[in-house]
C-alpha cells in the first residue's frame, strides 16, 4: 500500500509541476501583454519591480535568493532598471559592500501602471475559481514552496 501511495503522490507531484510550469509561462505572457517590452523591459524586470514594491529596499543577493536565480542575473536586471531611472542604490547599514536597491518615484509609478494594465486584462478573463479558492490555492502552493526551499537549504549544507 505504501508503494502505491508513494507512486500516486509522485505522479500527482509531476502533474502539478507541469501545470505550474505552464501557468508560469502563461503569467509571463500576461505580464508582457500588460507591459509590452517596447523599452526593453520584460517580465523579469517586472518581477524585480514587484519585489521592491511589495518588500521595500533589498540587496541584489536577497532578490536573487527569493527567486532563486543567479545573483548576476538579478544584477543585470537591476542595472537595466537603474539606467531607466526606475531603481536606485543606497548604502546598507547592515552590510558595507551590498547596497540596498529601492524603487525611485518613477519606478513606483511604472509598477503601479503595470498593475493597472494587468487588472484591466484580468477583468476580461473569466476565472473559473472564486477569490477564496484562489487564496486557498495560493496558500497550498506556498506550503509546497516552503517544503522545497527547506530541502534545498538542507542539500546545500
Amino acid at each position: 500500500m505504501v508503494a502505491r501511495e508513494a507512486l500516486t503522490q509522485e505522479m500527482a507531484f509531476l502533474h502539478l509541476a507541469g501545470s505550474v510550469r505552464q501557468l508560469f509561462h502563461q503569467l509571463r505572457a500576461l505580464a508582457e501583454r500588460a507591459s509590452p517590452g517596447e523599452d526593453g523591459l520584460g517580465a523579469s524586470h517586472r518581477g524585480v519591480l514587484e519585489s521592491l514594491f511589495l518588500g521595500g529596499a533589498q540587496t541584489v543577493p536577497a532578490l536573487a535568493r527569493a527567486r532563486p536565480v543567479a545573483r548576476q542575473h538579478i544584477q543585470v536586471l537591476v542595472n537595466e532598471l537603474a539606467e531607466r531611472g526606475l531603481v536606485a542604490a543606497r548604502s546598507n547599514p547592515a552590510h558595507k559592500r551590498s547596497l540596498l536597491i529601492e524603487l525611485t518615484p518613477a519606478g513606483k509609478r511604472r509598477f503601479e501602471a503595470i498593475r493597472a494594465a494587468e487588472r484591466t486584462l484580468l477583468k476580461r478573463i473569466e476565472l473559473p475559481l472564486s477569490a477564496r479558492e484562489l487564496e486557498t490555492l495560493a496558500e497550498r502552493l506556498e506550503t509546497l514552496s516552503r517544503a522545497l526551499a527547506a530541502d534545498a537549504l538542507e542539500s546545500e549544507e
